[in-house]
């Protein structure tokens, strides 16, 4: 005879929460940290990770990933595969369908033409050479899943994408994970099978067109972009004789446009800072400081990243959004930084990652997510069980290792990460007065093919699925967790 456990009546919704609340003060008494108490949502359990395979959508087939996003609510990427022509007449590898929910009620963005379908697409433009580049629309490549966890999903992406008749091997990566509302890109250009300084090319990666105000294409009603200084327009709609502000000091390289009704943002967000991987190109830098209320805007080959500038002169409806660097970030052993005052490298490999961002404009997305990233330089993580890691490959598809900026950060998929000590772990977040919101940590060395019994934070322990979210990779020995709080002051995490 088995016997059952009665399951414990709910709390009604006032008396529970005035237990999280009296937990929370409990913590933040302790130590003069604060842990925000609950999952994602604060309220419930985040549902698992999905992945339909093969799924058929208009005609594209897709790999679609859905995942829960900060507020435990859900998010959809649907992903064309790179091994066959589609209907747009690409062969794949992008971002086709987005959904998210605005306002209560879903937002399904798609790509906004059959020109250019998706978001995501690898571009390069070549200097000086014969053609104006390249990019993935005719090239056919490979894919896999790398991992697909119950809460963390890699997914990649291939191709040998030739330049001036020497082929580049490109190799990307879409990460999601439950508590993290925006899909990480991760993307490298491998030219080390070409001479050095025998090419020179830039990226624009992810590049595309989607439709992320709901496919309303409404007009775009503002955009900006982050180096050095903070760009952003100061009319709507955008045209080429906006006006513009260019003063205001910035840390984390980003892009970003929005729509006013409906309200809707879309962007890309550095994992680093500018100081530690600069991001743009050309010579608006001149501009720094600036501020031209009456326009006009730069000259469209001049902005510093790829966004609608080619598109405005016809329209101010083009949702074209791309990332952009100087020549020379593929292939040359030395090419000048945005800025002109120092030399980068991008030979043998040139590797980014970045967030890929969409909610409404009214929650200032792009600006709160560069924050946070921001926010996780001045982090200290130590480990009294197991090692905190100082380095690891230098982007997706390499073997090299790097040392870290900041020790326990990897910038690849930005997640703190450690060596695990007989499946154990008991890692020290040390932030001050700043935000960890829901980080992401990789226990590497972890063989056990469950995930840990016990998972604790300050000696309180946390329920799976609720307050944190756990994924065991056992083909690459590792354990992805999301901490399903936000942690500041100093709080130290247990997993064993």
């Amino acid at each position: 005879m088995t016997s059952k456990m009665k399951s414990p009546t709910p709390l009604p919704g006032a008396r529970r929460a005035a237990v999280l609340l009296a937990l929370a003060l409990a913590l933040a008494a302790c130590g003069g940290k604060e842990v925000k108490p609950g999952g994602p949502g604060g309220t419930s359990d985040c549902a698992p990770l999905q992945l339909e395979r093969g799924v058929e959508l208009d005609g594209f087939r897709v790999d679609r990933f859905t995942w829960r996003d900060t507020h435990c609510r859900p998010r959809s990427a649907s992903l064309v595969r790179n091994d066959a022509a589609d209907p747009a007449g690409w062969n794949g590898g992008y971002l086709r369908r987005y959904t998210y929910e605005a306002q209560g009620t879903q937002r399904t963005c798609d790509g906004a033409e059959a020109g250019i379908p998706g978001w995501g697409m690898v571009v390069c433009h070549v200097h000086n050479g014969a053609s104006w580049g390249n990019w993935t629309k005719d090239v056919r490549g490979t894919w896999r899943t790398v991992f697909a966890g119950r809460h963390h999903a890699l997914h990649e992406f291939r191709w040998p994408l030739v330049l001036e008749g020497h082929t580049v091997n490109v190799t990307v990566h879409y990460l999601f994970a439950t508590g993290r509302s925006h899909p990480l890109y991760a993307i490298t250009h491998d030219a080390s099978g070409i001479p050095a300084d025998a090419l020179s090319a830039d990226v624009r990666s992810p590049y595309g067109d989607l439709l992320f105000d709901g496919n309303a294409n409404a007009e775009i009603a503002g955009l900006g972009w982050g180096d050095r200084y903070r760009f952003v327009t100061l009319s709507s709609p955008v045209t080429m004789a906006s006006g513009w502000d260019y003063r205001e000091a910035n840390v984390v390289p980003y892009t970003r446009m929005w729509t006013a009704s409906p309200d809707a943002e879309m962007g890309v967000v550095q994992t680093q800072t500018w100081a530690r991987k600069p991001a743009g190109g050309y010579w608006s830098y001149s501009s720094w400081g600036q501020r031209d209320a009456d326009g006009p805007m730069p000259q469209d080959w001049n902005w510093t990243y790829q966004l609608n500038q080619y598109e405005l002169p016809g329209t101010t409806r083009s949702h074209r959004l791309a990332w952009g660097s100087n020549y020379g970030a593929v292939g040359q052993r030395q090419y000048p930084r945005y800025g002109d005052d120092a030399n980068l490298s991008g030979y043998p490999y040139q590797s980014y990652s970045v967030f890929m961002v969409l909610d409404p404009h009214g929650e200032d997305p792009v600006l709160k997510q560069a924050a946070e990233v921001a926010a996780w330089e001045g982090v200290r993580l130590t480990a009294t069980e197991g090692t905190v890691s100082t380095r690891g490959p230098g982007g997706v598809g390499r073997d090299d290792a790097v040392s870290y900026d900041v020790p326990g950060y990897n910038p690849v998929y930005a997640t703190w990460e450690a060596q695990a000590a007989s499946n154990r772990a008991t890692l020290r977040f040390e932030a001050g007065t700043r935000t960890l919101t829901h980080p992401v940590v990789v226990l590497r060395g972890y063989t056990a093919s469950a995930p840990p019994s016990q998972v604790s934070l300050d000696g309180q322990p946390l329920t799976a699925d609720a307050d944190y979210f756990a994924s065991v990779d056992e083909a690459g020995d590792a354990l992805w967790l999301t901490v399903g709080r936000e942690l500041t002051g100093t709080v130290t995490l247990r997993v064993e």
